[in-house]
């Protein structure tokens, strides 16, 4: 089977043999798929390196009927685009959502809409948490996973904008009909009832819909760490010591 001129991004890429590339793509019609670039880290013949980069829209063609395609052309229909710090973490965050919960194959037009989306605002306007909150929401419910926001999970009784629930992933919602001293895990009827609705005016929607969908996410992730989570982590650790350094360092200059 031959493949042309497929919409796609790359989302993972690593060495393979001497002069290839083994490639994870997302493709518009074809979903995430896995294919080897042969010769790719070769120069041809205008010794010019094929580089494939992240975030940014190529169109493909690949061969094969197995699992492993042959990807033959990749064509950018944009320029390369180079996201900067936050903003590269974002970018490492959504493709390895992408490459460790999508099924290969599995064809996810309004996805790659929304993920178009995303990068875009990424590479032109920086974050927008709302963008960002809405694409996970729909990752999940194109993994079949939606989130079940409308009513309570064990009687079906309406959510209350001031009560508290628990969100239990494969069951739903669950109040807590006692004070709760953790009371940072729960989520507030309010803030559930404008997620269902699509609405992110208020930032404690926003922040809940984060703690929500991060919830949801690690549960399907069943106990496999992000890579883009740690480097994140690592990445404000790093800040936090240069930051210190320097106010130690003005405060002996001020003495």
């Amino acid at each position: 089977m031959r493949i042309e001129s497929e919409p796609g991004f790359v989302l993972h890429v690593r060495p393979y043999r001497e002069t290839s590339l083994l490639v994870d793509l997302f493709t518009r019609n074809y979903g995430r798929l896995r294919c080897v670039a042969r010769g790719f880290r070769k120069p041809n013949k205008r010794s010019i390196n094929r580089a494939l980069f992240p975030y940014t829209e190529y169109l493909f063609n690949w061969q094969g009927r197995g699992e492993l395609k042959t990807l033959s052309r990749a064509d950018a229909v944009q320029t390369p685009v180079f996201l900067q710090q936050e903003l590269l973490f974002v970018g490492l965050y959504i493709n390895e959502l992408l490459y460790r919960l999508l099924h290969e194959q599995d064809s996810h037009q309004s996805l790659y809409e929304s993920y178009c989306h995303l990068m875009m605002q990424l590479s032109e306007q920086g974050l927008d948490q709302t963008i960002l909150r809405r694409f996970e929401i729909l990752l999940l419910e194109e993994l079949g996973y939606g989130l079940a926001l409308d009513s309570e999970a064990e009687h079906g009784n309406p959510i209350l904008p001031e009560s508290f629930y628990r969100y239990i992933p494969e069951h739903g919602l669950n109040k807590v009909t006692a004070q709760s001293a953790d009371r940072g895990s729960l989520l507030k009827g309010a803030d559930i009832m404008a997620i269902s609705q699509g609405d992110f005016s208020e930032r404690s929607a926003i922040k809940t819909a984060k703690r929500l969908s991060r919830q949801v996410i690690d549960f399907y992730l069943d106990g496999r760490t992000l890579n883009s989570r740690e480097l994140y982590r690592q990445h404000l650790l790093n800040a936090e010591s240069e930051l210190s350094n320097v106010n130690i360092a003005s405060a002996g200059e001020s003495q």
